[in-house]
Formats: structure tokens, C-alpha cells, sequence
């Protein structure tokens, strides 16, 4: 009967461990990251690449007065941040599936890619 028992309990054990590792493995630490200057050029880089269901942080940063892009828009997510001089501003994404997004500055003149593999 205690042999039964001992043999339960570490049956139950080796599952429990089991799916620690399982859920381990679904989780992923792992962070995209981007840096976009924004010039009297627009946008540069105008085109980044990122990885589908991956966290994704993209940082703006713009570098002049002389431009129409002191906001950025990412009209699929509905999201739009004000671009201040010399500011980084983040956006954080997780691209679903792969394709392209656009996203573009406040008067839609400037326009840049992300490219999801």
C-alpha cells in the first residue's frame, strides 16, 4: 500500500513537472526592437522586417523641426503618438500574422512599411 502510494505520488510529481516545462516552452521572453529616426526625409528606416507573434517595441525618434510627422499613426491597431523633438516615443506591437502594416505620420505624407514574416 505505501509502495502504491510512493508510486502515486511521483507519477503525480513527473506530470506536474511535465507541464511546467510545456507552459515554459509556450512562453517567450524574447522582444522585438526597432529604432525609426524621423528626418525631414520621413521615416528612416521607411521599411523594418519583424517576426508574427512576437511582442515588438519600435521606437521613434524625431530628429528635426523641418518635418510633418510630429505624430506617427498605426492605422490597424488605432493607435497614434505625438512625436516630440528629440523624444523617444515607443509603440508596442505583436504582430498577428505575417504581411505588411503601415504606418504613417499625422498629415499621412510620410509613410513607412513593417514587414511581418
Amino acid at each position: 500500500m505505501k509502495r502504491n502510494f510512493a508510486v502515486l505520488v511521483l507519477l503525480l510529481l513527473m506530470i506536474a513537472a511535465i507541464g511546467g516545462f510545456a507552459q515554459g516552452q509556450e512562453k517567450s521572453t524574447e522582444t522585438q526592437t526597432v529604432t525609426v529616426n524621423v528626418t525631414a526625409k520621413g521615416f528612416e528606416p521607411a521599411s523594418i522586417n519583424l517576426k508574427a507573434n512576437i511582442p515588438a517595441r519600435i521606437t521613434f525618434l524625431r530628429e528635426t523641426k523641418d518635418t510633418c510627422a510630429t505624430s506617427v499613426e498605426f492605422p490597424d491597431y488605432k493607435i497614434k503618438k505625438e512625436l516630440p523633438l528629440n523624444e523617444a516615443v515607443t509603440v508596442e506591437i505583436t504582430p498577428a500574422k505575417a504581411g505588411s502594416l503601415t504606418f504613417v505620420c499625422g498629415m499621412k505624407m510620410f509613410r513607412g512599411k513593417i514587414v511581418v514574416l
